[in-house]
């Protein structure tokens, strides 16, 4: 007997995949219907199955279906820009220290994906603040984190510029992906708390050049560290082991640093 808790429900979200690991996402509903070119699938027939459950089309197509992963959502949810790979995600929650209870600030909204998994991180002690200048974003990012947080409720969604004013004050650490982050470099030493993290993720190394500039000359940081990350994909099958033809190379840098005092101040 399989627990409840397990079973798949009418208004959640499942991710199928095919027999070459091709993957569908989308929303439970009593009466819905999958369609595909493998055949239909009625939603009814996935509810109510515990999730790992196989199925089969009405082409005769086999189907194993579960609950979505981070990385999964991230990647297959609606979006109008790009969003953040999970390779680079995992890097920006781990080195911007993010944590349950954490105060965040994120600037460069986007689709959401970012915010989604800080929402999930910090949980209902903590809350993130996130701004986009574009309403259109900030309107998809909300309806993207209602689908996917489980702690939509954490996030605060504004339609702003950060390099005019940040409202909030002793946040432990702030997020932008922006594509001259210099700018808001004043507003964001001013709402860091004392020891808090600035992360930037940017393209093209000239662009993190200016930021470290900012960063030495605009205000006081400290230990400032620039990244890389490259995801490669092995096959392997039996004795046939070697790296994949494909990998996830250059998508950003990821620059830290930490918010200090400066020497006058401490003597």
């Amino acid at each position: 007997m399989v627990n409840s808790k397990y079973l798949f429900y009418a208004g959640e979200m499942v991710i199928l995949f095919d027999r070459r690991e091709r993957s569908h996402l989308f929303k439970l509903e009593e009466n819905g219907i999958f369609e595909s070119h493998i055949g239909i699938l009625a939603h009814s027939k996935i509810i109510g199955s515990p999730e790992g459950s196989w199925f089969k089309t009405t082409t005769g197509h086999w189907m194993i279906g579960f609950r979505p992963t981070r990385s999964e959502y991230s990647l297959n949810m609606p979006r109008i820009a790009t969003v953040t790979y999970p390779k680079d995600m995992g890097a920006i929650l781990t080195y911007a220290n993010v944590f349950n209870g954490s105060q965040v600030l994120e600037a460069g909204t986007g689709s959401g994906a970012l915010a989604i998994s800080i929402s999930n991180l910090i949980g209902t002690k903590g809350h993130l603040y996130t701004y986009d200048i574009r309403a259109d974003m900030s309107e998809l990012a909300k309806k993207n984190a209602e689908l996917y947080s489980s702690t939509p409720t954490n996030i605060t969604f504004k339609t702003s510029d950060i390099t005019n004013t940040i409202d909030e004050t002793d946040i432990d650490c702030v997020i932008l992906d922006l594509p001259e982050p210099w700018e808001a470099i004043p507003n964001v030493y001013k709402c860091l708390k004392p020891g808090g993290i600035f992360l930037t993720f940017l393209p093209t190394i000239i662009q993190v050049s200016d930021t470290v500039k900012a960063m030495k000359t605009q205000a006081e940081f400290t230990l400032i560290k620039t990244i890389e990350i490259m995801e490669r994909e092995w096959s392997v099958g039996g004795r046939s082991i070697r790296p994949s033809h494909r990998m996830i190379g250059h998508t950003g840098f990821i620059t830290t640093a930490r918010k200090c005092f400066s020497r006058e101040y401490s003597q």
